[in-house]
């Protein structure tokens, strides 16, 4: 199991804990080990096998046990024993935003409620405002919530889903008579959110390869089982279709199942003006197929070259292939430095000694180090006061670390009037500023859009973080006319942060191919707050792929001295404006 999975788990032991009506600190110390599972940097697997689990903070024998199991199982006989009487579809109440377990509970004891369609039914019904602690302003915002979870039940981050898909792909590909075998579908995309895992295999025996699909390791139900094709559904509850074809058909398949809907249709159209037939068997002329050894050799026969699969949304990525005119998308290999940064000044959980370690580590050249100001009080935001006592760690851990190069940065908040944190006094301070909206999301969009330009257009202000602020399946983008802000940082020359995070993935990737085409600079940021989201890289990369941006795009691609030198360059020049 990922540490994801883990602390999910973990998480759910906790919610069921309190569900059940036991004390709060029994529940706290499963939460506490969900957070410290999920934000440590070290494989918890890794951990498990060192027998070194209990020796993390707030493992006592009884946890270490329990948590083992669950490592080593993916099962965990504790989970069974405290769920006995309660009703299996009244934890689905808990992925409704803002129902955690003490709301559950009480509609369960109340009004019996125990999935959530009884929940909606009692909403629409008027009952739930009649709850004691309840009104019809929750009820309305109950309603609301179940409408994000309709939309999105069916789906899990990039991040959560791609681990279970390469694990499924490797057991796969160690099953007896499979030749080749690849994710295909949104995840082989890199869409920012993923339904069902798709796999393709080639083996001459399909029907003994889904035989042995259904038995592999990790499934917890065999949906269907046939002759070329599979289903099942594999812990953590996500669902992975095996298509197995002849390997003659491989590249075809490869590239049918890969879609897009809309990218495959504009090909086979393509096909079909050559008087050819293209489909997941191969690419035929009457009844003679045309070889294809893998995708590179299908595409040549259409005179193309090769699309990357994350380009292949219909947007334009076939004529270009046509022309020979495909960008050469960036790579995780050109990124030199990392931005958006946080230390435990704020709320990342890393000293600012430990942050540069770890960027050396994993070879960087320099980092931003921005904390937040304070605004954002949940976060601990700084001062002027804190921001001065971190300049004076920070230049101790620089003297430490010759070889890298730490920006002096914030992320500072824009307030409701487009106005922003730190005093223009103390932003001139700063290598870089990054700004970002964290309150009062419901405003208009001409407000918003208003308020996000006119922050935009201070003259210190160098990047604008998580453009719309959404929080993929679980909060919409607020409402903001995206094109006008976007041609506001080509103007004002700002750039536009593609923030890695799996949960936010802001700039969209649809965004970010329009403000390519209108001249916008990009970084691609981690918004780091602990070890594990500098694994989250290749998250906001397969995004900036799919926006078609290069390396020259990207402002993090640039050597340390280049870097400062843009920095230093817009701030004069925006200065003498």
């Amino acid at each position: 199991m990922t540490n994801a999975e883990v602390a999910e788990f973990l998480t759910r032991v906790g919610q069921l804990l309190e569900i059940r009506g036991e004390s709060f600190f029994k529940a706290r110390a499963y939460y506490n080990a969900a957070r410290l599972i999920g934000s440590m940097g070290e494989d918890i697997n890794r951990v498990v096998e060192d027998g070194k689990l209990g020796d993390l903070p707030g493992f006592g024998e009884a946890l270490t046990t329990k948590v083992g199991q669950l490592v080593k199982t993916g099962h965990m006989d504790y989970f069974d024993q405290i769920s006995k009487g309660i009703p299996a579809g009244l934890l689905t109440l808990l992925d409704v935003p803002e129902v955690g377990p003490k709301k559950a509970k009480l509609f369960y004891d109340k009004l019996k409620i125990s999935s959530v369609d009884e929940l909606e039914a009692a909403a629409r019904a008027g009952k739930l405002s009649k709850l004691a602690g309840m009104g019809k302003k929750s009820e309305e915002k109950i309603l609301t919530h179940i409408e994000q979870y309709h939309k999105h039940k069916a789906r899990r981050l990039l991040s959560e889903a791609l681990p279970v898909a390469e694990r499924i792909l490797q057991l796969v590909q160690g099953i007896k008579g499979v030749k080749r075998a690849s994710l295909a579908g949104s995840i082989r995309r890199r869409l920012e959110t993923i339904g069902d895992i798709d796999v393709l295999a080639s083996a001459t025996n399909g029907g003994e390869v889904i035989d042995a699909f259904a038995k592999l390791p990790g499934v917890t139900e065999v949906v269907s089982s046939g002759a070329t094709k599979g289903s099942a559904v594999f812990a953590p509850g996500i669902q992975c279709d095996l298509r197995a074809v002849e390997d003659k058909s491989y590249a075809a398949a490869q590239h049918y199942f890969t879609g897009s809907k809309d990218h495959n249709v504009h090909m086979r159209q393509l096909a079909k003006d050559r008087d050819w037939k293209l489909n997941e068997y191969g690419l035929f002329q009457g009844e003679k197929m045309f070889p294809s050894k893998d995708e590179e050799e299908l595409f040549k026969h259409f005179g193309m070259d090769w699309i990357e699969p994350e380009m292949r949304e219909n947007t334009g990525e076939i004529e270009a292939s046509l022309k020979h005119k495909l960008p050469r998308l960036i790579m995780e290999k050109d990124i030199k430095g990392l931005v958006h940064i946080h230390s435990n000044f704020s709320d990342g959980s890393l000293s600012i000694e430990q942050v540069a370690a770890e960027v050396e580590k994993r070879g960087y050249k320099y980092f931003t180090l921005s904390d937040h100001s304070k605004a954002v009080y949940v976060a601990h935001g700084l001062d002027d006061e804190r921001q001065n006592q971190q300049w004076k760690e920070l230049e101790k851990v620089q003297k430490k670390h010759p070889g890298l190069t730490i920006f002096k940065s914030t992320e500072v908040d824009i307030k409701k009037d487009g106005s922003l944190d730190f005093s223009d006094r103390m932003m001139e301070l700063f290598d870089c500023t990054i700004a970002a909206v964290h309150s009062s999301f419901t405003m208009s969009t001409d407000a918003m859009t208003e308020r996000v330009i006119k922050a935009i257009s201070h003259p210190f202000v160098d990047i604008l973080a998580h453009p719309t602020g959404r929080l993929l399946l679980e909060r919409e983008p607020f409402s903001l006319d995206v094109e006008k802000v976007i041609n506001a940082c080509v103007a004002h020359d700002v750039a536009l942060e593609i923030d890695g995070h799996p949960a936010r993935l802001d700039l969209d990737w649809r965004y970010v191919r329009k403000a390519k085409d209108l001249g916008a600079k990009f970084v691609i940021s981690l918004d780091a707050h602990s070890p594990i989201d500098f694994d989250y890289l290749p998250f906001g990369i397969s995004t900036a792929r799919k926006g078609w941006l290069e390396a020259g795009d990207v402002l993090n691609c640039l050597s340390a001295e280049k870097f400062e030198k843009w920095l230093s360059h817009r701030r004069k020049k925006k200065s003498r404006s």
